[in-house]
């Protein structure tokens, strides 16, 4: 039987809510903790899990064995420090937090206490990018690929849009694109990006980009995000190549659930739809079994901070209109 986790949240918001729904389902992780400043949640939300409005109170007082980080992300670091300090392994959403400096300085501090540190993307735990990075190898190496990932207009809370915060919808939601792109094809050289802003109207953030990649291994890819789509449309596409063989992923943005994969030489085309494939759930049941059986993380903090680090760099490469190397 597999022990029990306890599990605390910081940031209990809609998506919050939406986490511990997920990690509820996992047999034998039971939300202990709550911090959020309002507490108007009803009875059936909290359960029996106790409510703090101090983060560092509910690391005081709770014996946790892992925490969830739904804060903004210039709210990421300083739970994260919190919990290391407790031995508390964490499970970071995306993007990972606000500056690189905030994402080393988690990083260390988890290593230093011996903690997991996972970064949410749960395109790579989607089935249809899941099987493709499984037979990556017989594939061989990626040549290009061309991304589509159009969201619509979304409510800004005030922490999306912000200069010393989350800067815009790339930081934001195109991260999961840029990530699902380094994880299938390897690690950034440098990058080209054009931006406009014509939903949120930011005098200096965009909310809509297309960009170039160079990858270290040669492969180059080209992104096109942001959120100009409308809801009953939007849908993401991923055309890449690879010396041998071709593959397209599909779908309802974050719903990826088709997949077409051709090997050169073969004239048959391999054909799937991984129907409710969730990769929230799947991220979840990996984060939990990391604890339990101390494997590796498929995304730790190390490779949460490459996302981040190539949105920052286009976000600047629109401003300076110059190519940004990593």
């Amino acid at each position: 039987m597999n022990r029990q986790i306890k599990l605390g949240i910081v940031g209990f918001g809609w998506w919050g809510r939406e986490l511990t729904k997920t990690f509820r389902k996992i047999d034998g992780v039971k939300l202990t903790a709550v911090c959020e400043k309002r507490n108007d949640f009803p009875p059936e939300v909290l359960g029996d899990a106790k409510h703090y409005a101090d983060q560092r109170e509910m690391f005081e007082r709770e014996k946790l064995d892992a925490v969830i980080i739904s804060a903004p992300p210039p709210n990421h670091m300083e739970p994260a420090l919190l919990a290391a300090a407790k031995g508390v392994h964490v499970f970071c959403e995306k993007p990972m937090a606000a500056s690189l400096e905030d994402c080393d300085r988690m990083i260390a501090a988890c290593a230093e206490n011996k903690v997991k540190l996972m970064v949410a993307f749960k395109h790579r735990f989607a089935k249809s990018f899941a099987y493709l990075k499984d037979h990556a190898a017989e594939l061989g190496k990626p040549l290009w690929a061309m991304y589509s990932y159009p969201l619509w207009k979304v409510e800004d809370p005030g922490w999306k849009f912000r200069e010393d915060g989350t800067k815009g919808i790339v930081v934001e939601n195109v991260v999961h694109a840029i990530d699902a792109l380094i994880y299938l094809m390897g690690d950034v050289e440098r990058i080209y990006a054009e931006g406009n802003r014509v939903i949120f109207k930011h005098p200096t953030l965009p909310d809509s980009a297309i960009f170039t990649l160079r990858f270290k291994n040669g492969a180059i890819a080209a992104l096109g995000g942001g959120c100009t789509s409308d809801r009953n449309i939007s849908r993401e596409y991923l055309d890449i190549h690879f010396e041998n063989g071709l593959a397209q992923i599909s779908g309802a943005l974050d719903y990826p659930f088709e997949l077409r994969l051709f090997r050169r030489g073969e004239e048959k085309v391999e054909e799937h739809y991984f129907d409710g494939s969730d990769g929230v759930l799947e991220e979840a049941k990996h984060f939990i079994g990391a604890i339990r059986n101390d494997y590796p993380l498929i995304c730790d903090g190390n490779e949460g901070r490459k996302s981040l680090e190539i949105a920052l760099a286009v976000l600047e490469s629109i401003k300076t209109n110059q190519t940004v190397k990593i």
